[in-house]
């Protein structure tokens, strides 16, 4: 009988070792690099499984906003994001984070696998916008994409920071009609 309540524990202790010996899991939100498959969530944030980054240097056309080019419009943010999707194929990415973003995301210089810095790539393609504070180096590269009028510099947009708190091109701007009763009903 007391050998078959050994027999009878044996699932429990299996258990409870196995709840014991496994980590716990938790997000750390403070890391110095990070490498391998990433996913663009929008032009300039990357995502490694549940972390995110934001590009350091380079804001991004947001992925809905919209832009004119030869007086039609664009949608220049997925347009962005797509280039981005496209650099992300040569894995493995390595993000070496610079700072933190308004958001408390962590900020990084990231490259693909081919060498190439995913910001600065966004920026040469007219696709964002350089944040010279972060990355000077960044400037004479936003210069000649503005002189070739290429991507964003060959027509109209609102620059991204101020997009995202609201600001749009005439064409773009939301209006909300509200419902209103004749007095005279």
């Amino acid at each position: 009988m007391s050998r078959l309540s050994h027999i009878w524990n044996l699932p429990g202790l299996c258990t409870l070792l196995l709840i014991v010996s496994t980590p716990i899991a938790h997000a750390d939100p403070d890391y110095d690099t990070l490498s391998g498959t990433a996913r663009a969530i929008d032009a300039d944030t990357l995502e490694f499984g549940f972390k995110r980054i934001d590009l350091w240097g380079a804001d991004a056309m947001n992925r809905f906003q919209k832009c004119r080019v030869n007086n039609q419009s664009t949608a220049c943010g997925a347009e962005a994001w797509q280039v981005t999707t496209n650099l992300l194929v040569a894995t493995p990415i390595r993000c070496e984070v610079r700072g933190k973003s308004r958001y408390n995301r962590n900020m990084a210089v990231c490259h693909n696998a081919n060498g190439v810095d995913i910001g600065q790539s966004l920026i040469t393609r007219g696709m964002a916008v350089a944040r010279t504070k972060q990355m000077p180096e960044y400037g004479p590269v936003e210069d000649r994409a503005r002189q070739a009028r290429t991507g964003i510099w060959a027509g109209e947009f609102i620059d991204p920071l101020k997009w995202r708190i609201g600001d749009r091109l005439p064409e773009h701007e939301i209006i909300i009609h509200r419902w209103q009763r004749n007095a005279d009903e």
